[in-house]
């Protein structure tokens, strides 16, 4: 058990090897330099910084004036806040947009892994628009997460307990979808068959998401990171979510 949630955890340290091996690190380059791009132009030309010095000065003009000292304190909270959320915002675009690439490096490893696999290579310009809807979806999914969430917290006396707990399960699903989409979206699988491969091989789930969760929210770092976890996504499939050959 223990040994096979720490395969799970290996998976993101593995993927880089694994890409030399398929001879496919180039194609992880471009996902990456999408990723400084969109993150550099929403910073640039984003209005972030213009809306957060107009809400501090009109907080600032309606404070009482021994309590003007804790303005500069505000704006540095939502100057860290717009910063994690652009982003956020800037790798979730270069992931939709960087996608054909992705789907080219999934296409290498089902070839390194899976010699039985026939499914068919995904165009460019459907890459682009199943990973756009797979975020529409998740979206969704996440209001879900957080309203179950929200409505447990009422129980009386362990309601915080189970919030919390359904906040970490929940997150830990949401990123075994997220990183996996690449290999299970362009094979149709519905949501019930995925579940259903996370929990036939949970001690390596587990380890996954216990990895690429925490580092999933980190600004600046999940910009490099992210493109390297959707690789060890398409490795935990390849490796041990793929149905069996013959089986359906």
């Amino acid at each position: 058990m223990i040994q096979r949630v720490w395969a799970g955890m290996l998976l993101p340290w593995q993927a880089w090897g694994e890409l030399r091996q398929i001879k496919a690190r180039r194609y992880i380059v471009i996902p990456v330099m999408l990723n400084i791009t969109f993150a550099y132009l929403l910073f640039r030309y984003g209005l972030s910084g213009y809306l957060i010095t107009q809400f501090t000065t009109l907080i600032d003009g309606r404070m009482p004036s021994n309590m003007h000292w804790i303005v500069p304190s505000i704006h540095t909270i939502l100057d860290v806040l717009a910063f994690v959320l652009v982003t956020f915002m800037a790798v979730r675009l270069g992931t939709i947009i960087g996608s054909p690439f992705y789907a080219i490096i999934a296409g290498r490893f089902d070839r390194h892994y899976l010699a039985y696999d026939n499914t068919p290579p995904i165009s460019f310009f459907w890459s682009i628009v199943t990973a756009l809807w797979f975020e529409l979806r998740k979206i969704v999914l996440l209001v879900v997460i957080w309203a179950i969430g929200v409505l447990i917290e009422f129980i009386p006396v362990v309601g915080p307990l189970l919030g919390l707990l359904w906040v970490i399960i929940g997150s830990g699903f949401t990123t075994l979808l997220d990183y996996t989409d690449i290999s299970m979206g362009r094979r149709n699988f519905t949501l019930r068959q995925r579940t259903a491969f996370f929990l036939t091989h949970l001690p390596e789930t587990i380890g996954f998401a216990l990895v690429v969760t925490p580092f999933v929210g980190f600004p600046v770092i999940n910009v490099f990171s992210i493109p390297l976890f959707v690789c060890a996504g398409i490795g935990l499939y390849v490796r041990y979510l793929a149905p069996a050959q013959g089986i359906k």
